[in-house]
């Protein structure tokens, strides 16, 4: 073997990433996916970091992109797992986040369904947007008791749940359409 030929370009792998580069490409999609899982935000900021070393670590900003997302993946999901551990359902919960991410946020990193959900809360009636707005804490807040939503809204605490409810299946519906 030539001296001159580096070791990765002969294995069949891409040079190393800069570190920067491979956070700057990966970070998003992986704070995305450990949310489908369900961490809070500051556990996806400490998970997504930690999944970060880790890849470094192993080298995995020696592969190609597609498979450095995988690594980053894998290692997120399993650091999400052992931070819950003693969850009961959480592996099937991670199978079907896994099947989710695969069928409809691989390919753009999640942006294409956030912008479908988007759009379609937009659509939304005021009252409606402002329950969804308020339970999920759209727009940097914090996401409000369902006893306050109600007052806030006139309404009393079961009729804003069937509210919710109602409002759920029409975006699931209306993003259904988008996405398709």
């Amino acid at each position: 073997m030539s001296a001159a030929i580096p070791l990765a370009a002969s294995a069949g792998q891409t040079p190393p990433a800069a570190p920067e580069a491979v956070v700057e490409r990966h970070l998003l999609a992986t704070w995305r996916y450990l949310r489908m899982h369900g961490a809070s935000p500051h556990e996806a900021d400490d998970l997504a970091q930690e999944a970060f070393v880790i890849a470094l670590q192993k080298r995995a900003d020696a592969l190609a992109p597609a498979a450095t997302a995988a690594f980053l993946r894998r290692t997120a999901r399993f650091l999400f797992l052992r931070l819950r551990r003693d969850a009961r359902d959480a592996v099937e919960l991670a199978d079907a986040v896994d099947a989710l991410w695969a069928a409809d946020c691989e390919r753009d990193d999640g942006a294409g369904l956030l912008a479908a959900l988007a759009a379609c809360v937009d659509q939304l009636q005021d009252r409606a947007r402002t329950a969804i707005a308020c339970s999920y804490g759209i727009g940097g807040e914090t996401p409000a008791a369902r006893d306050a939503i109600a007052r806030s809204l006139g309404m009393a605490p079961n009729g804003l749940k069937t509210l919710l409810q109602r409002t759920r299946q029409l975006l699931r519906a209306c993003i259904e359409r988008r996405r398709r």
